[in-house]
Formats: structure tokens, C-alpha cells, sequence
């Protein structure tokens, strides 16, 4: 499983890096940092609880004409418990950070929406306690089978979202994602489920050349015309016809000639 697992990470890290380099023939969008806040949802052996979250992002963004592709790395801090009675005892599962790698890509609605979906490899830290109940119904730590785990477990994540550009370099953000923790020494697999919102600074992108000014307007026609004549006459009108030339004088009368 192991093995699994990181082929599963360097596949992911391929990928990412080769989508790079072929978006960055397109060009760059940006770098992105951002802060994120959220209801976080963690469910294990049936139960399941909820509470805020914090955390954020860093990715790089491509633009291939429209739709963009890139990286993310993103870490998520929600330390929440589920407390389940089972097997005659207390089962404390807790999940603490969570780290993800992803590739995200989507399509830019409008010159300043971007809608996008994701997935990605995650890890988990987590820590599962499980307290025998006497017959009491007293705790009792000290009972056989008494066991406490603290470990790292790693998974899938999906999500989608949108990135809405509020001025030229900063945005806010709206994802819904979902992780699927795979089940570690036999205790069982777990899940989590985040509504987030976030507002991210986005930078370094290609900025592209102002268009070129438009071409001034054709002059305007002249109102009026001066005719072969010197006389000015509208421009709209026909300029006289020339009156014919004088005819050529007679030839002059040869010598002794007589008139």
C-alpha cells in the first residue's frame, strides 16, 4: 500500500509539473496565495461533527485561451472529534492538520469569474482512542483492550469552486471539497466534507499590451470649391463649363500682295 501511495503522489506531481510546462507555452496567469475560513465536517464510525476551520492555498495559474490549469497546495487546520460508543467502549477519533496536493483547472466565464474544479492527493493527522466502559459504566483506561493510536493517514480529495477577481490582483473564493481518508491499522476509514470561503492576492501574471489608440477621423469634406475660373461655388455643385477659345488670328499678307 505504500508503494501505492507515493506512485500514486509522484503520478499527481508528474502530471502537475508536465501541465506546467505546457501551459507555460500559453502563459502565466499568476502566482496565488490565499486565507481561507470554514465549516469543516469529520465523520468516523458513523458520527460525525462540526466546527470552524482555517487555512490556505498557494498554486500557480495558466491560461490556455480561457481555460486555466495549474497546481495547489493547500493546508487545512480544523481539530475536530467525534466521541462514539461502540464495541463496549468510548471511541475518541480526532482529526488534526491536513495537507493537499492538487491540480485544478477550469473555465474563465467571464473576463473576472473563474469556475474550476479539482482533485488531489491528501494527508491527515489523526488520533483514535478507544476506553473500555466497565460495568459501572465508568471509563476505565486501565481494562484490556484499552488501546490509544496517534498517526497519519492519506487519501483523495475532490472539489469545486469559483475565484471572483475583485480588483486587478486581489479575489474571493467559494469550494466545497471532500477527502477521503483511507482506513489506517484497522481503525476504520474516516471522511471529511468543507464549505470554505477565502480571499487570495493573485500576482506575477503576463500583463498584456494596451490595444493601440484608434485612427483619427478622415477630415471633413471641404464646403466649397474653386472653379477654373476663380469663381468659389458650393462643393456639391457643378463648376461652368469654360467658355470656347478665340479663334486664331488671320495669317499675316505676303509680300506684294495687294489688297
Amino acid at each position: 500500500m505504500t508503494f501505492v501511495r507515493k506512485s500514486a503522489l509522484t503520478a499527481l506531481t508528474l502530471v502537475s509539473v508536465l501541465a506546467a510546462q505546457e501551459a507555460s507555452a500559453q502563459g502565466l496567469r499568476g502566482f496565488r496565495g490565499e486565507l481561507q475560513a470554514g465549516y469543516d465536517q469529520f465523520n468516523s464510525e458513523g458520527e460525525h461533527h462540526g466546527k470552524l476551520g482555517v487555512g490556505g492555498a498557494l498554486g500557480v495559474d495558466f491560461d490556455l485561451g480561457g481555460f486555466v490549469l495549474g497546481p495547489e497546495l493547500t493546508y487545512w487546520w480544523a481539530p475536530n472529534e467525534n466521541r462514539t460508543v461502540e464495541g463496549g467502549g468510548l471511541a475518541e477519533r480526532k482529526s488534526f492538520q491536513e495537507w493537499a496536493l492538487a491540480l485544478r483547472g477550469g473555465f474563465m466565464v467571464t473576463p473576472s469569474t473563474l469556475i474550476y474544479g479539482k482533485v488531489g492527493y491528501v494527508k491527515n493527522e489523526q488520533r483514535k482512542r478507544f476506553t473500555p466502559i466497565t460495568a459501572t459504566g465508568a471509563l476505565d483506561s486501565a481494562a484490556p483492550g484499552y488501546y490509544y493510536d496517534h498517526f497519519k493517514t492519506d487519501g483523495w480529495q475532490w472539489g469545486i469552486g469559483a475565484n471572483q477577481m475583485l480588483t486587478n490582483n486581489i479575489y474571493a473564493s467559494l469550494e466545497g471539497r471532500y477527502s477521503n481518508y483511507k482506513n489506517k491499522d484497522g481503525l476504520g476509514g474516516t471522511h471529511r466534507l468543507v464549505g470554505l470561503v477565502g480571499v487570495g492576492f493573485l500576482f506575477g501574471g503576463a500583463v498584456a499590451a494596451p490595444p493601440p489608440p484608434p485612427p483619427p477621423p478622415p477630415p471633413p469634406p471641404p464646403a466649397t470649391q474653386t472653379c477654373p475660373d476663380g469663381s468659389v461655388i458650393p462643393a456639391t455643385d457643378t463648376c461652368p463649363t469654360p467658355p470656347p477659345p478665340p479663334p486664331p488670328p488671320p495669317p499675316p499678307a505676303e509680300r506684294g500682295e495687294r489688297g
